[in-house]
Order: C-alpha cells, then structure tokens, then sequence
C-alpha cells in the first residue's frame, strides 16, 4: 500500500536521495473532541481501553500511535524498545488526559479558535484516510512504472540537468528573488541570502547533476525541463516543499547507459513510486473538485490552482 507522506515536515534534499513514508498521527488522539455538542464523537468510542482518567478511556490504539512515534527517530532509527516507548506513550497521554479535562472544566474546549483547530485537524485526517484507503483499492501498477522507465531507457530519454535552486516559504518571497536576478545580482549569491534549503545555504543552491525521472514532485521537474542552459524561473514555481526559483546550469544530458528497473535502488524505485501515486492523487482530486460545488469569496482562482505558477 502506498502510504502518503507528509510533506508539510520533509526536508527537500532528503527526499532527493529517499523518499520519505512516515506521517504523524497523533493528532487522531484530539480531533473531534471539542466539536459541538450535537457532533461530539469521543476519540475513544468503540475501542479497548488501556488507560482510564476520570472515567474517560484511552484506548490500546492511541497508546500505539504515540508509541509508534517515540520509539524511532526522523531516520527510522530505533531509539527505544518497543515497551519503553509505551510505557512513555502512556505517560504522555495521561498528562494530555489531564490537561484536556481541565480545558474542559474551564470551557475552553468551546472557544471558538479551538474549535476551530480540532475542525482542520479532523479535515486533515479524514482526508488522509480516504487516499489510504484509495491506494488499498487503487495501488500504484509497478508493470506500468516500469514499462514507462523502460521505453525512456531505450530512447534516450532519461537525462539529467546540472541545477541550482532557491527554495522558498512564499510566492510573495519567491517574486522578492527574481526581481533580485532580474537586476543581474548572482543567483549563487541570492540562494545563499534567501534559501530555506540548509545545503543551499551553504554552496548557493548548487543540487549538482540532477534527474528529473526520479524525483518525485513534477512541479518541480517539470520547471526543470521547460528551461534553457543559463536560464532561470520567471515565476515562483509550487511544489509541496514550498516555491521554487530554479536556474539551469548545464545540461540536459543523455546518460548514456542507464540501470535497467530490475537494478535500480530501493530509494529509486520507492520515488518513481510515489512520483505515479502523486499522479494519481492529482488525477483524483482534479475530478473530485470539478464535481465539487466550490463557492465564497476565497474560490476564485483557488480551484486546480495547486500546481500553478503564477
């Protein structure tokens, strides 16, 4: 099954070299808590307890979700047993427990900006539970990927481009460092004062020789493939990292003799994974918008927006 990451923590240059799977969960534990009272749903109902304070059950399921994420760290590696991190797990949802019946007591679980938070949290998870369950019944065709890599290696059309690249947190941001490059200040120079990528502070957003066929957001790469040797974005370009102002250094270059599928890393074949499952979520939610009826003075210029430049 094709997990679907969180993006909103990853760093970009680790997914370069793996592509992440792990996601955080533990919001399950609160949301729907604070929701009116004719919508109250416990975030227990219906499973074992493991723990009761005060009448109100923590169920064996949280105690492995927040076990699930103490016993390893932002590696996968393991730091703790697999008791210990439930032993803390435990004690961590008790003092969670605690505080939020004393939220309670005091009415707080009725303010109107966390009810708020508990709404988007809940929306954010329902909504990572339908594309878990779509990739159940869906799952990404490693034939079709395969066949795709393939017909790329027998015509030349696995390439690589040398790159450099400012990475953002805004549009507005991103405008501020192309008006900078459209006054011929030195895209190296600008990386290091504006990137938000750690190895670009350092090397002026240097990424080295890059493939786009096996990365895993095509926002990017398709900015990548749409520009010349010595050519830079125009506009911000959107990816789930954050904006991008990417600048071809040199390139593109045929590799000349390509791994076939069968040989490729992992790491590789996990990105041109996730890369098809992205194609997929985008394909899904396109239709799924489209049939939406999407109204209020936020939605213009909102809908199928995610991917565009400007």
């Amino acid at each position: 099954m094709v997990r679907v990451p969180d993006f909103r923590t990853v760093n970009f240059r680790t997914v370069i070299k793996v592509v992440p799977m792990a996601a955080a969960m533990s919001a399950t534990i609160i949301a729907g808590a604070a929701l009116a009272d004719d919508q109250a749903v416990s975030p227990n109902a219906g499973l074992a307890a493991d723990i009761v304070v005060n009448g109100q059950p923590i169920s064996v399921n949280h105690v492995k979700l927040m076990a699930g994420g103490l016993d390893v760290n932002s590696q996968g590696e393991r730091v703790a047993s697999p008791e210990d991190a439930q032993r803390a797990a435990r004690a961590e949802l008790i003092t969670e427990e605690v505080l939020a019946q004393a939220a309670k007591k005091k009415g707080i679980d009725k303010r109107a900006d966390v009810v708020d938070q508990l709404a988007y949290q809940q929306r954010a998870i329902l909504s990572r539970a339908y594309l878990e369950d779509y990739f159940e019944q869906n799952p990404v065709n490693d034939a079709t990927l395969k066949a795709a890599y393939e017909w790329k290696r027998a015509n030349n059309k696995i390439v690589e481009y040398k790159v450099r690249q400012i990475l953002v947190t805004s549009d507005a941001v991103g405008r501020e460092v192309i008006a900078a490059l459209n006054k011929g200040e030195d895209f190296a120079s600008v990386a290091k004062k504006y990137t938000q990528d750690p190895g670009g502070q350092n090397n002026g957003g240097d990424l080295g020789w890059f493939r786009p066929d096996i990365f895993v957001d095509h926002h990017f790469t398709d900015e990548i493939e749409s520009l010349k040797k010595g050519q830079y974005s125009k506009a911000p370009v959107r990816s789930r990292f954050g904006w991008h102002i990417v600048k071809i250094e040199d390139g593109p270059r045929v590799i000349a003799k390509p791994q076939p599928y069968e040989a490729l890393d992992d790491s590789v074949r996990e990105a041109l994974r996730q890369r098809g499952a992205q194609q997929q979520i985008e394909s899904l939610t396109t239709k799924l918008t489209a049939e939406a009826k999407v109204t209020g003075p936020g939605a213009a210029g909102s809908v199928n927006q995610k991917s565009a430049k400007r």
